[in-house]
């Protein structure tokens, strides 16, 4: 499953919680499926930045990696 489906299905939990139509025990269980789909998303976006790197040359010839989010 994707970061952009696991995302929907978070916001989807998090509703579903905030409705208050649910038991104590629907609730417990849907957080629970919350925590593991945010930690999933966690995840994917860890290995999305790590992906998003900028390769460049100095000015002495050798290669520099940097990360995407760094200003020159």
């Amino acid at each position: 499953m994707g970061f952009e489906e696991n995302l929907k299905k978070l916001e989807k939990i998090i509703e579903e919680l905030h409705s208050e139509k649910l038991t104590l025990e629907k609730s417990i269980e849907k957080f629970e499926d919350g925590v593991k789909l945010a930690d999933t998303c966690i995840k994917s976006l860890d290995s999305m930045k790590k992906k998003i790197e900028v390769i460049s040359k100095a000015k002495d010839g050798k290669i520099k990696i940097k990360l995407f989010e760094e200003k020159e």
